[in-house]
């Protein structure tokens, strides 16, 4: 009884910290939306001076831990990570400047849709008909949130970015999760792919056009460096929550919990706008919000189908 209790505690203890990534990634989206539509205008200067900060705050987390060396196989997959963490920026930021930032959270799970397969194939991992229901369930909410109006369904190009980022995210979590097994120390997983992807943009430095638009835009990054480096906190502890919850729980329960934060999106940007005045995206009207309401009840809905 006592080794079921302690086991229990660990899964509560897990639970806690995935729910938290989505809140804290939440603060960090509505704060990078102001960054990319008002301070740059291209997405590989956005990407190059938020990533500037990814290393930063990273060593934090030796407080709860100390790394390990990690084996060959490890360092491989660190790099790739490092990558796939770059990459999936770009069509990111791209859909940011094109739609308001919940629907941007709520495509960013449309990728989960290829983690049950992944997880079988590479993992090994099964799920059960009621995780697949609740699975299914949160794509199509995940999806309507994305179609405007209420005449026929019209998808507009945020959803092929957002595809394409998703589908990159999914695979970094499956990925993710194959290292954790592997190397065994979720310490590791912090600090290791967000050093090395701390450094990766200063490639954008070799392309001529890239490199006169980060250097023209120095000055902005100076002025609103305060922004980053709290932008760059609430990433680091959406990371930090994201890894550990990982570390103890399927990459789809992991994922699904993943997906509540339009949820979390649309509560953070009503209080900004009330309290602060600031010019969101957010286009907050009752019949939008109404709208979004019942997706989110529904997308709470196949959370708990799949967390079960």
């Amino acid at each position: 009884m006592p080794i079921a209790f302690f086991i229990l505690r660990l899964f509560m203890f897990f639970l806690l910290a995935a729910f938290g990534s989505p809140l804290f990634y939440a603060f960090a989206v509505i704060i990078e939306s102001q960054l990319s539509n008002r301070t740059f205008k291209h997405q590989t200067t956005m990407i190059f001076y938020i990533s500037l900060m990814n290393a930063v705050f990273v060593p934090l987390v030796m407080f709860l831990g100390w790394p390990s060396v990690p084996s060959t196989a490890a360092i491989v997959c660190y790099v790739l990570l490092a990558f796939l963490d770059i990459v999936y920026l770009y069509p990111y930021y791209t859909a940011m400047k094109v739609i308001d930032t919940s629907i941007v959270a709520a495509l960013f799970s449309l990728g989960q849709i290829t983690i049950p397969v992944m997880t079988y194939l590479w993992l090994d991992e099964r799920l059960s008909l009621t995780q697949y229901i609740g699975f299914a369930i949160i794509i199509m909410s995940s999806i309507a949130l994305s179609i405007k109006g209420t005449k026929i369904p019209k998808l507009n190009r945020a959803f092929y970015y957002m595809v394409g980022a998703s589908l990159l995210r999914a695979f970094y979590v499956v990925l993710e999760k194959y290292v954790l097994i592997e190397d065994g120390n979720w310490i590791n997983m912090v600090i290791y792919p967000n050093l090395i992807s701390g450094f990766m943009p200063f490639v954008f430095l070799l392309v001529g056009n890239w490199r006169k638009d980060i250097v023209r835009n120095f000055p902005p990054y100076l002025h609103r460096f305060k922004i980053f480096a709290v932008n760059e906190f609430l990433c680091f502890l959406g990371l930090a929550c994201g890894v550990y919850g990982l570390s103890g729980l399927s990459p789809v329960v992991s994922t699904s919990i993943g997906a509540t934060q339009p949820i979390f999106m649309l509560g953070l940007s009503y209080f900004i706008l009330k309290h602060f005045g600031l010019p969101l995206k957010e286009k907050l009207t009752a019949r939008i919000i109404m709208k979004k309401l019942y997706c989110f009840v529904l997308i709470i809905l196949g959370v708990v189908l799949v967390v079960q």
